[in-house]
């Protein structure tokens, strides 16, 4: 399972982070983890492969 993460900067910059994991908690625990602090989480992406694109 990959979850990717659309994220905005305090700036309002928008950035993307990913992770994976076997279950859909774990991948998104692990990606919000990955979020550094200040910046707000816009929207989160599963995919079953793990290559997040269609």
């Amino acid at each position: 399972m990959m979850v990717t993460l659309t994220i905005e900067a305090p700036d309002g910059t928008p950035d993307h982070v990913s992770a994976e994991g076997r279950t859909h908690d774990e991948a998104k625990a692990t990606a919000e983890a990955l979020v550094p602090e200040g910046f707000k989480i816009l929207v989160i992406r599963t995919s079953d492969s793990l290559d997040p694109q269609p």
